[in-house]
């Protein structure tokens, strides 16, 4: 299957809200080249997008969305974040689980000029792919209803994960003298 994000359409509220498009690959070889991890949620930046949206017609804003793959087994889909949203999540996470975050990456620092400079943009995509690979691999952040509700997690990924987590923990239990 083509791993390009699917065209979007923006919603109405809020303004920069993107409905995701979602598809299941037809083998369980890989996706985006990397081996297949069972039960792992996993991430790939798929670049970045500037939009521009217009208030009360007097106006325009001008905004950068980056956009992730994420897939669960052999179910993927796509998400489209503003820099605003991992901020706001990150101000969550860091006090929800300031023990996890200490050891995942920081944002990068935010900007209120200029913040679509080809650079800047570049060096976020970077760092936010960085992030959230980070925080996609530490089961204690990955299985927070936060960061599941971040990457617009669907229905059937969330019962067969908490079903998977679930048989784990029996069998850590059983093992247990």
């Amino acid at each position: 299957p083509d791993s390009s994000p699917a065209p979007r359409e923006l919603c109405a509220a809020p303004f920069w809200r993107v409905r995701c498009a979602m598809s299941i690959a037809s083998s369980s070889s890989s996706v985006g080249g990397a081996p297949e991890q069972k039960g792992k949620l996993r991430c790939w930046s798929k670049g970045s997008e500037n939009l521009q949206t217009q208030f009360c017609m007097a106006f325009t804003v001008d905004f950068t969305v980056y956009n992730f793959q994420i897939a669960h087994n052999e179910r993927r889909w796509f998400v489209q974040k503003r820099y605003s949203e991992f901020d706001k999540l990150d101000s969550v996470l860091n006090e929800k689980y300031p023990d996890v975050m200490i050891s995942v990456q920081r944002l990068p620092p935010k900007k209120p000029f200029g913040s679509l400079s080809p650079a800047l943009i570049a060096m976020r995509q970077k760092s936010l792919d960085a992030y959230l690979q980070a925080m996609l691999m530490r089961p204690a952040l990955a299985q927070c209803e936060e960061v599941r509700d971040f990457i617009e997690m669907p229905l059937d990924v969330r019962e067969l994960d908490s079903e998977q987590q679930r048989h784990m923990q029996a069998a850590k239990e059983a093992l247990r003298p």
